[in-house]
């Protein structure tokens, strides 16, 4: 005891006479274990955007797309933006050369102002989809029903819409039948899907869904696509593998390219396969 207590009385003594030194020292302690918890909470929060993202294509589901779902440099954005985009043509291509595939679909996105009558709600995720998104996507058809091949094939203007549209543009009313409004483009909403709510503070209801043609007939017919494929637990790998070949023969890679990092990682290749958990 004798040992300890005179031990414990050199620390006090010597934090008494070198306060200075001693506060510096605890500020910097203080700010590593600060900045050490912020860095892996940004991380932990980017990964769990990201699944939270994908978890809504169930298991058994991957995705190709150009450029990382969730990165902290913005120059790797850029980046990959100078890279080929990815477009029905290599959906198709995966389609026809990918057997361990199951379905195979695909999404585009982008931001829109949604109006009905004098009413309009800003900053609106509005994104195309292939009809067979249906047998990927998790998410449920609330009210009315979703839109068909047949809907794609003749650039049906339809659309489904989320809980947050429902609220603002449609209080008190049924949505089934009306038309939003997206600039110069007239959409009939033929569905409401189910509501989600938010993930770190991101509204998941706030959007519109199209069929994939009508998508790009407005936005533009070479936007890049995300391909959506889900495949058996037993082929995952496998399917995983055939449509990396593909889209590897389609950008004539070589061997020593890489196409493929990590969900969110600091790279940039010709584009990346993303596996849902």
């Amino acid at each position: 005891m004798l040992v300890i207590r005179d031990n414990l009385a050199q620390c006090f003594s010597a934090l008494r006479s070198h306060k200075l030194r001693a506060s510096l020292t605890m500020l910097g302690l203080t700010i590593g274990v600060a900045t050490l918890i912020t860095v892996m909470t940004i991380v932990q929060g980017a990964n769990l955007y990201v699944e939270q993202k994908i978890a809504n294509l169930g298991t058994n589901v991957f995705q190709i797309a150009r450029t990382p779902f969730a990165v902290t440099d913005f120059n790797i954005i850029i980046k990959a933006l100078k890279y080929k985009k990815i477009e029905v043509d290599d959906m198709r291509a995966i389609t026809e050369g990918c057997p361990a595939c199951e379905v195979v679909g695909a999404t585009a996105s982008t931001t829109v102002r949604a109006r009905y009558g004098n009413k309009e709600v800003p900053d609106v995720s509005f994104s195309g989809q292939t009809a067979n998104m249906a047998d990927i996507d998790t998410r449920a058809v609330e009210l009315g029903r979703y839109f068909t091949p047949t809907d794609a094939e003749h650039h049906t203007d339809v659309c489904l819409i989320g809980d947050t549209l429902v609220q603002q543009l449609f209080l008190g009313m049924d949505p089934i039948g009306k038309t939003i409004r997206l600039g110069n483009n007239e959409l009939m909403v033929i569905g409401v899907m189910e509501k989600v709510g938010s993930v770190l503070g991101q509204d998941q209801d706030n959007f519109i869904m199209a069929p994939l043609p009508v998508f790009l007939r407005i936005e533009g017919i070479h936007t890049s696509l995300i391909v959506n494929v889900k495949s058996s637990k037993e082929n995952f790998e496998t399917a995983q593998d055939q449509a990396q070949l593909v889209l590897r023969s389609r950008r004539h890679l070589s061997g020593k390219m890489e196409n493929i990092w990590p969900c969110g990682a600091a790279s940039a290749p010709h584009f990346l396969v993303c596996s849902s958990w």
